[in-house]
């Protein structure tokens, strides 16, 4: 697994990080209407899942995404609402039976959903989604995981929180349950570029089951695993300017009606996002 860390520092060369004390600007860790409402967010991931196949050996399926997500905040009963386009996607999954992609095109109108001061989401409208976007890119998961969990106020060096993020996305195709236990640590402050930024790493568990109809058959795949990640935030923009996180699951794929044993996989994933201009 790499260093989150590390590779933080590397692509922002951060100035310093702080000990005892830090920063607690206006608005500390917690969500609310940013001093410019409307952002820009460029994202990476990428995922490596191996099976091994009864009759056909081992097989690795990758898959990797790049979007440029076009984010606008407004006040709401209840916190910050969020408006969201996909103004750039590119989305593909290599699985060797049928290769899947999509592009921005298939992602018709916006997501839009409301989050408390901790960044709890919940879903106001859904955009239309075509051909394998559903799959590739569902925005429906953005609502609960682009954002991290917040304390809802100011934290001091040292500090932990923990949340428990859990939800359900359905498809054409497939139901899925993910759940995501999260601890996460305010490092210490930094600067970048003039301002004073909040370093916070996390660490947990996440476990998800998904339900699939496949071709007329239905498929199980179940999986658990470690999470980690760090986020840099600026509390007096009320903004988070990057975030890296990185997956290490086991699991396995069951098919009920071959009659067969449920076949092993593991996932590894990883992902970055960052502020455009940030």
């Amino acid at each position: 697994m790499k260093s989150v860390a590390a590779s933080a520092l590397a692509l922002f060369g951060l100035a310093a990080c702080a000990g005892p004390g830090g920063i607690s600007p206006s608005g500390g860790l917690m969500y609310r209407v940013p001093d410019t409402p409307s952002v820009v967010y460029l994202t990476e991931s990428s995922q490596d899942i191996s099976l091994d196949v009864p009759g056909m050996g081992p097989m690795t399926i990758q898959g990797a995404s790049t979007a440029t997500l076009a984010l606008t905040f407004a006040p709401a009963e209840g916190g910050v609402q969020v408006t969201a386009a996909f103004d750039e996607l590119t989305a593909s999954m290599d699985q060797p039976m049928a290769p899947l992609s999509a592009t921005e095109s298939d992602i018709v109108g916006e997501l839009v959903f409301v989050m408390d001061e901790r960044g709890r989401g919940t879903v106001v409208s859904l955009p239309e989604l075509r051909g394998s976007a559903e799959q590739l890119a569902n925005p429906a998961g953005l609502v609960h995981s682009f954002f991290p969990r917040l304390p809802g106020g100011t934290a001091a060096p040292g500090e932990t929180w923990t949340d428990t993020i859990k939800f359900d996305l359905q498809t054409s195709t497939a139901d899925a349950s993910t759940q995501s236990i999260l601890t996460y640590t305010l490092v210490g402050d930094t600067v970048v570029d003039g301002a004073d930024l909040l370093y916070v790493t996390y660490e947990g568990e996440m476990e998800a089951v998904t339900q699939a109809d496949n071709q007329g058959m239905e498929m199980i795949q179940s999986f658990s695993g470690d999470v980690t990640g760090m986020f840099l935030w600026d509390p007096a923009r009320g903004l988070m300017v990057f975030s890296e996180s990185d997956e290490d699951l086991e699991g396995t794929t069951e098919i009920p009606a071959a009659g067969m044993a449920p076949i092993p996989m593991t996932v590894r994933g990883t992902g970055w996002v960052r502020l455009q201009g940030g």
